[in-house]
């Protein structure tokens, strides 16, 4: 499994430190960051705040970075961006989009406010992931509003875990939140309609193992606090003199594989987190309540503008899916999907590759259209023509980007029936093809967890998110069904959807999928990956163990894409047990999973024939 951005934000932060002079205009210490007027390039255009307390409700302190343009004062009013964050203020200014876009906005007389979240960095208090977001985020604001430099309107932005705060506070309604852009915010969702995965920390009830990377690193419940009653002064020359990060790397990925789940993090010595309860709470439980998401039943009238890419492969399905949600009762909501991997907007080139896989001219003008967005809704309250596609997306592969006034665009499903019998590995039988119920046996899948297919590419978080899967694909434990060469080109876009029909020894399995883009010279890219654990089969509120030898139909949703597929390329799909460590490993004993060490071996069979067609169905726009 490749280290998630969120890690690697903790490295780049760290091979920035040093990098510039602090604010004061001093050289820095050893190992200190580089000062945000640095890192955005506008010492000669902006003023910065350091360490600015930002009042709670009850009585806690956040701690915020506020980049003020020259000229901003009481006379001269300006509009804000407010940023919530988890991360050192300088990394979080220099992502591959906020790097561009804030030094836009701040030369052209936007004030820049970062604010760490509750518990993270030197803000007070304990960090419990999106518990309390909403009354932080709306007192955050509130705050905002109150400076003397504030004109009032607000305008949110973040990417990840800065973005997903953003539903919460939109959906409060709160009075100056002018309009929100969210960007891979799909942690802040819970259950909506078309999803149910509580924040992502599921796909089809199964647990991430994202989370636990994140965690260790980010996400501890307690850590070294500013002292109470120090002046504004003594406050910041302590932030310059001390670190409030963690020191723990990620690199060794030894802990993934301990056993029980629960205690994964124990076993390496992480100190406590909230994933010690997630990983015990099933997607089901009245617990996920306590935390502020997104929730069928909320709408917003702030404006907001949804942005991710397909090969952000956890998140985008729920971008796309709170984009569907929103539209249907709340104004003004637009979206945007580009081909990158996680947060990686803005690097897109005339030959953009993701990992290992070229998919053409991607290039688009995020920062342009972000800083018309922001102009819009805080300079011109809404007023004008904001001249803009509700939904503009970019197929993988295609060399051009789509508008469309909806998602998804209107297409025809194309199904693709499995069928084989002996489909295990590559050297395998299995074909895709557009002939309904072939009558070809069974295939038996062998899924051991203590041996599991391991993950390459996919997932949420690195650059290498799409990679050759040959090696994978010539395990014996994984079943390869692929389609004849394609005689014409297709494009396909909207909700993907298919139907496994399985049989098991054991009472409950996972059952994960892989979609690929098989190329003439046999070079196999992973295009969207998904998994449903079985127990869950019929949705999280139906929670139900298998009967061993039953056969049962089994639907998988959780898929979302924009692709061109070019003549003489193959459709390739890959079925497996286990996708690990990207997800938590199923032990077939129907118990617990979180809090069991022993192992049963799985003998699943996959069915296609004509009683029991199992099927993939494209969406085809053309």
């Amino acid at each position: 499994m490749s280290v998630p951005l969120r890690i690697l934000a903790l490295t780049i932060s760290g091979l920035l430190s040093g990098a510039a002079a602090l604010a004061s205009g001093q050289d820095p210490a050893p190992g200190s960051p580089p000062s945000v007027l640095d890192v955005l390039g506008v010492r000669d255009a902006a003023q910065l705040a350091e360490a600015m307390p930002v009042p709670m409700r009850d009585g806690a302190q956040l701690i915020a970075t506020v980049v003020i343009p020259n000229g901003a004062s009481a006379s001269s009013k300006r509009p804000a961006i407010l940023i919530q964050t988890p991360y050192r203020p300088e990394m979080e200014a220099g992502g591959a989009v906020a790097s561009k876009l804030l030094p836009r906005l701040v030369r052209e007389g936007y004030v820049i406010a970062i604010v760490n979240d509750r518990g993270t960095q030197w803000s007070d208090g304990e960090y419990h992931w999106e518990k309390g977001a909403r009354n932080d985020g709306l007192d955050a604001l509130k705050w905002l509003r109150s400076q003397s430099w504030s004109n009032g309107n607000v305008g949110a932005f973040g990417c990840s875990s800065s973005a997903e705060v953003e539903f919460t506070l939109a959906t409060a309604n709160p009075p100056g939140l002018k309009t929100f852009v969210e960007m891979a915010g799909a942690t802040g969702i819970g259950v909506i309609p078309g999803f149910a995965d509580q924040g992502i920390f599921y796909t089809g009830g199964i647990p991430s193992f994202d989370w636990a990377w994140w965690y260790h690193g980010n996400g501890y419940w307690h850590h070294p606090k500013l002292p109470l009653g120090i002046g504004q002064a003594e406050r910041i020359a302590l932030v310059h003199a001390f670190d409030a990060e963690s020191r723990f790397g990620t690199e060794d990925l030894t802990w993934a594989g301990h056993l029980p789940s629960e205690a994964i993090l124990d076993a390496i010595g992480s100190p406590q987190t909230e994933f010690d309860r997630l990983i015990t709470m099933r997607p089901n439980d009245r617990g996920w309540l306590d935390y502020d998401f997104l929730r069928t039943g909320d709408r917003t009238e702030v404006p907001g503008l949804h942005i991710d890419s397909w090969y952000d492969t956890i998140e985008v399905y729920g971008t796309t899916r709170a984009f569907d949600y929103l539209s249907g009762n709340s104004p003004n909501q637009y979206l945007i999907i580009g081909p990158t991997a996680h947060c990686r907007e803005t690097t897109e080139s005339a030959d953009t590759e993701v990992g290992q896989r070229p998919v053409g001219d991607a290039r688009f003008d995020y920062i342009g259209t972000l800083v018309r967005w922001y102009d819009h809704w805080l300079r011109d309250e809404g007023r004008g023509s904001l001249d803009m596609s509700r939904v503009q997306y970019y197929p993988l592969a295609s060399n051009r980007w789509v508008a469309s006034s909806s998602w998804p665009p209107a297409a025809k499903s194309w199904p693709l029936f499995l069928s084989g019998g002996r489909a295990n590995s590559l050297l395998g039988n299995g074909r895709l093809t557009s002939r309904r119920g072939a009558d070809s046996p069974a295939d038996r899948l062998v899924d051991d967890p203590l041996r599991p297919v391991p993950t390459r590419g996919g997932g949420c978080c690195t650059s290498d998110v799409s990679l050759d899967q040959t090696d994978v694909e010539m395990r014996s434990d994984v079943l390869v069904y692929t389609s004849e060469p394609l005689v014409e080109p297709l494009d396909v876009a909207g909700y993907l959807s298919a139907t496994l029909y399985i049989s098991t020894t054991v009472p409950d399995t996972d059952l994960m999928l892989k979609l690929v883009d098989v190329y003439p010279d046999g070079k196999a890219y992973n295009v969207l990956d998904t998994g449903e654990r079985l127990r869950y089969r019929d949705g999280i509120e139906h929670e139900q163990l298998m009967s061993p030898g039953r056969v049962y139909a089994v639907h998988l949703r959780q898929m979302v894409l924009a692709s061109h597929f070019a003549p003489g390329h193959r459709i390739r799909i890959e079925i497996a047990g286990s996708n690990f460590p990207e997800y938590e490993r199923n032990l077939h004993t129907g118990g617990e999973n979180y809090s069991e060490t022993k192992a049963v071996v799985a003998i699943n069979s996959i069915y296609h024939d004509r009683a029991h067609p199992s099927v993939l169905e494209l969406p085809v726009v053309h």
